[in-house]
């Protein structure tokens, strides 16, 4: 009878573990932890000493802006915990957010994970919402701006975050001994900050300009007081070269996680001031992310393959049409996305350095363009996948688009070239002028060949020597900040907000490390410029900015090449995301910021690993919700 009690016992409790599996799907546990680098404990809340009035505890906010309505851009499902492992192409030549060389792909991802803005923009709508500070000023002439810091917010290490650290962050911005003129150029058009209370920092404008507020509140990541103070800006450049300050963000970076030219771990903080604002609302996911850095394109598939690699941009048409029909792509372990957002297009093509010869001369800079085929190249290399560029702003409402349409016509770069006093040819076939051939060097980056050796070809027809030199992101953006370039390839990210003066205005043309590669100098947009600058309705800058984007691309500055409408990517199937898989104008930074491990997906990915008989749901490879949204 025992015997027959445990049997039933046992067949009982078998039911029970069969019914509740109905009910509630297996399900990974991540064995992953954040970390804690805190060294002060600094107690909660406001400093006591602190009046309400000045922002202390029991602030009101009478007289003040806030947002409390905003939108949230994270996934309210997002599960904290586990890890992504995101592919980056380059390594950074610098860990700095300031300074020389700051400005790269890793840098762009990895920011915001560490530092925080004052104020934020609302995913959907763009206005702006709290983050550092809680509340904003805006006077009536537009000229000061006051925030009140939100008396919760923390270093890593413990410390508050007060007005000492904006007044600090300025300072070091408008350091000409960091090397960052444009950076010191933007900053230097406010007065410096005053603390008019720990947690109440007001600033004036130099400048009258619709934008500075914007400036002022979301481009500045605020960096502590107690590491940068009293640092010279030569000093500043070396000892955090290769080191990070601690932010008041989610992630922090240690030392021992930066394995150079090879892979940097940023872990997410146990005890991050802002875990539990609204603004934290199913983003900041992953307990650790780690970036891993692969020149080798053969290389990187195959690590990504193998599932070493979470996550991939595809960039190449080639790529997305050939390499990602195997198995496992069939099956739903991995899966591809076209998503189509906001993002912004930037600039992709050859940047002319104008200041030398022969390009100072617009006939040579022309034949350059009617000897690039972008048809056959979109045709014939990129399964028509992509739009080719006639604007600086593609694609956006900026666009003018009765800019000129220039195609591919040898016979033009020869009358152009021949105009320019190009006559003569060696015996090789090569312009001649003053004993030297037409000669000129392009750096590129590896992948590039396949379309820039036609170039190569159809430039050798009309006389021209075009030498093709293989280097790194690192080493253009070396060349472009130092003028030392004929030809070099570019691809600048996009703004949400367009900029001009930033790589057009006359101002930066021979500053070196600013963005204006090329050397523009036209009167004409550098008036523009600064009435783009003071023009608060919106109407009247998109004409502004159409008229400077005709001026631009009737002077032939850059040799244009073609943008694509979406964003593609390739991922193991083991994350949960928002709706719109990325935020509405970002690309890679948005993934570590919104993407979490799904314990249930995470799950499912592993028992299919393990048995080739499972096949998981794929989904639809087009995503068009930001489209759809900004439609309704």
């Amino acid at each position: 009878m025992k015997r027959e009690y445990i049997i039933l016992s046992i067949v009982f409790f078998s039911f029970l573990l069969i019914a509740g599996c109905g009910k509630s799907r297996p399900k990974k546990i991540f064995d992953t932890a954040p970390i804690s680098i805190k060294q002060y404990d600094t107690p909660a809340g406001a400093d006591p000493s602190v009046s309400a009035e000045m922002g202390g505890a029991g602030f009101k906010g009478e007289g003040w802006q806030t947002n409390v309505n905003y939108n949230t851009a994270g996934n309210p499902k997002a599960v904290k915990g586990g890890s992504l492992v995101i592919s980056v192409k380059d390594y950074p030549a610098t860990l700095r957010i300031v300074g020389k060389d700051n400005n790269s792909e890793y840098s762009e991802v990895t920011k915001d994970l560490l530092y925080e803005t004052l104020l934020g923009l609302d995913p959907v709508t763009g206005e702006y919402m709290p983050r550092l500070a809680t509340h904003w000023q805006i006077s009536e002439d537009k000229m000061s701006f006051k925030f009140r810091i939100n008396p919760d917010a923390r270093w890593a290490d413990g410390k508050p975050v007060t007005s000492q650290d904006v007044i600090s962050t300025w300072r070091l911005l408008v350091n000409p001994e960091t090397l960052d003129p444009y950076a010191a150029m933007l900053m230097n058009t406010f007065e410096q900050p005053v603390a008019e209370s720990k947690y109440i920092v007001s600033v004036k404008s130099k400048e009258f300009n619709w934008r500075q507020f914007y400036y002022f509140s979301t481009n500045i990541r605020i960096l502590p007081a107690h590491y940068i103070d009293g640092i010279s800006g030569k000093d500043f450049l070396e000892k955090y070269q290769f080191k990070y300050i601690p932010g008041s963000g989610s992630y922090y970076i240690q030392d021992a996680d930066i394995v150079k030219e090879q892979t940097i771990i940023a872990r997410r903080r146990s005890d991050y001031w802002g875990e539990k604002e609204k603004f934290n609302a199913g983003i900041n996911n992953f307990d650790f992310i780690k970036f891993v850095f692969t020149k080798d394109e053969s290389l990187e598939y195959e690590k990504f393959k193998k599932g070493e690699i979470d996550v991939l941009p595809v960039y190449r048409s080639s790529q997305w049409q050939e390499k990602f029909e195997f198995d496992d792509v069939k099956r739903g372990l991995i899966l591809k996305r076209k998503i189509f957002n906001l993002y912004p297009n930037g600039i992709q093509g050859l940047c002319i350095n104008t200041r030398n010869k022969p390009f100072d001369d617009i006939r040579v800079r022309k034949a350059f363009i009617y000897a690039f085929n972008r048809s056959q190249f979109n045709e014939k290399l990129f399964y028509n996948s992509y739009v080719p560029m006639t604007s600086y702003f593609s694609g956006s409402e900026y666009e003018n688009t009765s800019n000129p349409k220039t195609g591919f016509n040898l016979d033009s770069t020869k009358m152009l070239l021949a105009e320019a006093g190009w006559t003569e040819k060696n015996s090789e076939g090569y312009l001649t002028k003053d004993g030297k051939i037409f000669e000129v060097d392009l750096p590129f980056q590896k992948g590039s060949e396949r379309y820039l050796t036609i170039y190569q070809e159809d430039l050798k027809k009309a006389g021209i020597k075009l030498n093709l030199k293989e280097t790194d992101a690192t080493t253009t953006f070396k060349l472009g900040g130092e003028r030392n370039f004929s030809l070099l390839m570019i691809n600048w990210q996009g703004l949400e907000i367009p900029n001009p003066e930033s790589f057009a205005k006359s101002n930066i043309a021979d500053e070196k490390n600013t963005t204006n590669w090329s050397g523009i100098k036209n009167k004409r947009i550098d008036e523009l410029c600064d009435k783009y600058n003071v023009t608060f309705e919106k109407p009247e800058r998109i004409k502004i900015i159409k008229e400077i984007d005709s001026i631009l691309c009737n002077n032939f500055e850059y040799i244009l090449m073609w943008y694509a409408p979406y964003q593609r990517l390739v991922f193991h199937n083991k994350f949960g995301y928002p709706d719109g898989i990325l935020d509405k104008v970002s690309f890679l930074p948005s993934i570590p910021v919104l993407w979490f491990n799904d314990p249930e997906k995470a799950y499912e990915y592993d028992e299919a690993v393990k048995d080739a008989k499972i096949t998981l749901p794929s989904g639809e490879v087009e995503n068009k919700y930001w489209i759809n949204k900004t439609r309704k």
